[in-house]
């Protein structure tokens, strides 16, 4: 039986003139920019390029973010052979449990599939997705700076998306079809345009742009100088999310704003926490129907799908036995058009199992744990507290987004350099405790030795 297509193995090669142009021009630079602006050309091409921009061989999808991936290591050889004094980079926590995520999600799937050769391309495609652009991030970012400089970076680059985005309301026909890939008619629902911007879907073009609120706006928490882009960037994130006309992007936005505005508050964040889940279970012995209920009243369009999300986490609870061993090959039994497994919390389980499951969420309590802890030791130096805390809000979105959202496109790539970014900023407030405190005895330090091909090192 071939199963290539149920992969995702089918489709044709599509590389139009344009991103042909703006490949070779990324690759270009990738190889000969400081190191310090190599992040630019990665972040800018690979937002801007269709994902379905790609060569396909074999049910091979060579996309043009796999190809900018493969330059961006080649660069990271470079600098290896140049014995450059970023070769190393802390190993944290985050790392280790996003690795095992993406051991787990493709081995697990794998083996679901008994070893088909179309589900083993398929999980060899993620997780080059996914530790490709992780790790080529985490090679980058070592200070503060390459940290502001990635998000001037993400909230210009998506300045021009919400430009797009933006005509796209008012005509109803796309800019960015020149690219390739993409229809020229704008997607409607009920009468209403939705803008899609670069992305395949408005969906994931709406959730990934509301997720920069918090970066858009730290631009200039951090750093004064930024107002200007800060004011631009906070406008592209409102305009992506409303113009996608999607509850989940006006929820992330929601989000987002909630997020910053506990910074007065942040010392008492445990209290909120437990308070948050006290509520919650209080409501679900009050309420006829479970808690998670609630997620069908949410349609802040007129034309949303919660109920679609409620039935869909409610028969993954309900059907616990089903996929907790290593996942399930179709979700399709479940109810009408529950095929889509459109939250990603589902989607992990579904996929590769309770272990896989137990991992994806474990990568944010991780992430979340390490944060704060950065943070508290962080509190001589405001500026890195605060990029701490724009960092911790930008998880907090993302995790509030994928109730709503598989990212299945270009978004994929920003979610994995942005967890990047947080576990970079985490080795920060890990220096920041050293300097601060001399007089304590430093535990020896384990490092990740990029240049000495994966080496792991223990210094005094």
């Amino acid at each position: 039986m071939d199963t290539q297509h149920f992969f995702g193995g089918g489709g044709q090669t599509d590389v139009s003139l344009l991103t042909l142009l703006l490949v070779v021009a990324a690759s270009i630079s990738l190889l000969t920019v400081p190191r310090r602006y190599v992040v630019v050309p990665m972040i800018v091409a690979t937002v801007l390029i269709p994902l379905d921009q790609q060569v396909v061989l074999g049910g091979i999808h060579l996309m043009m973010a796999r190809i900018l991936i493969v330059v961006g290591w080649a660069r990271v050889a470079q600098l290896k052979s140049q014995d450059s004094p970023y070769a190393k980079a802390a190993w944290t926590p985050i790392d280790t449990v996003f690795l095992l995520y993406c051991i787990s999600n493709t081995v697990m799937y794998v083996v679901l599939w008994s070893g088909d050769t179309g589900a083993l391309i398929n999980r060899g495609g993620f997780i080059f997705n996914a530790c490709g652009t992780y790790f080529f991030m985490r090679y980058l970012i070592t200070t503060l700076e390459d940290l502001e400089r990635v998000m001037k970076v993400l909230a210009g680059v998506f300045v021009i998306v919400a430009a797009g985005m933006l005509v796209e309301q008012f005509t109803g026909q796309n800019v960015f079809s020149v690219l390739g890939s993409i229809p020229l008619r704008s997607v409607t629902r009920d009468g209403a345009i939705r803008a899609q911007g670069t992305f395949v879907h408005p969906l994931t073009a709406g959730a990934i742009g509301a997720t920069l609120l918090p970066v858009c706006f730290g631009v200039w928490w951090i750093n004064r100088k930024n107002k200007g882009l800060a004011i631009l960037g906070v406008i592209a994130s409102f305009v992506i999310g409303i113009a996608s006309r999607s509850s989940t992007a006006l929820l992330v936005l929601a989000a987002g704003v909630v997020g910053m505005s506990m910074w007065p508050w942040r010392q008492h964040m445990r209290v909120l926490r437990w308070s948050v889940l006290a509520i919650l279970v209080c409501l679900h012995m009050v309420m006829k129907a479970p808690v998670w209920a609630l997620i069908a009243r949410i349609d802040l369009t007129g034309s949303s799908s919660g109920y679609h999300r409620y039935i869909l986490v409610d028969q993954f609870i309900r059907r616990f036995s089903e996929w907790c061993l290593v996942g399930t090959r179709t979700t399709a039994g479940w109810g009408w058009d529950m095929w889509d497994t459109i939250n990603s919390y589902v989607a992990a389980g579904t996929s590769g199992g309770l272990v896989n499951f137990v991992l994806f969420v474990a990568v944010f309590v991780i992430a979340f744990q390490q944060l704060g802890r950065s943070r508290l030791t962080a509190s001589n130096e405001p500026q890195l507290e605060r990029m701490l805390w724009v960092l911790s809000t930008l998880l907090f979105v993302h995790a509030v987004a994928f109730f709503g959202i598989d990212y299945f496109d270009q978004s994929q790539f920003v979610w994995y350099a942005e967890l990047a970014m947080i576990a970079a900023a985490t080795t920060l407030g890990l220096s920041s405790t050293v300097v601060s405190r001399p007089q304590r005895p430093v535990a020896d330090e384990v490092v990740w030795d990029f240049g000495q091909g994966g080496r792991l090192t223990i210094s005094d």
